[in-house]
């Protein structure tokens, strides 16, 4: 896909959240975490450069799923939680019901390794799934 000048809704929501990120903390702080200078970052805030917001969404986006959504996970764990894809209600029912088997069979040897962690990690993903499930599913109702 060619880059052009032109706003599209996913340039101008990354761009946002990349300006808040730069606010959080500063733009002296932030360009420092990023090992990049002030210049840089206010590059980015103009769009001469990059924004690596849009970068990362675009390289899910190219990804396989399965991939994206290991990686999402691995950035979601960095930050102290976990990444649910959405799923409609019968997908993530039967995704939890299996999630929850593997988690059991794992940890029924009564050790528990980075593997059975893993395990244990996608069925609460996938029961997080099924409550998102549920509740969009009883909104659409009320």
């Amino acid at each position: 896909m060619a880059d052009t000048l032109e706003e599209t809704p996913l340039r101008e929501d990354a761009l946002s959240h990349f300006a808040s990120l730069v606010d959080s903390t500063g733009i002296k702080r932030f360009s420092t975490t990023l090992g990049i200078s002030t210049r840089q970052v206010n590059r980015i805030l103009s769009g001469a450069q990059p924004n690596p917001v849009e970068r990362l969404i675009r390289s899910l986006q190219g990804a396989a799923p399965d991939v994206g959504d290991r990686v999402l996970d691995f950035i979601c764990q960095e930050m102290g939680g976990h990444f649910v894809r959405h799923e409609g209600f019968d997908e993530a029912a039967v995704n939890a019901v299996r999630e929850c088997a593997e988690a059991i069979a794992a940890i029924s040897d009564g050790q528990i390794t980075d593997l059975d962690v893993k395990e244990i990690r996608e069925a609460i993903s996938a029961l997080s799934g099924l409550i998102n499930s549920l509740r969009q599913q009883r909104d659409a109702r009320e």
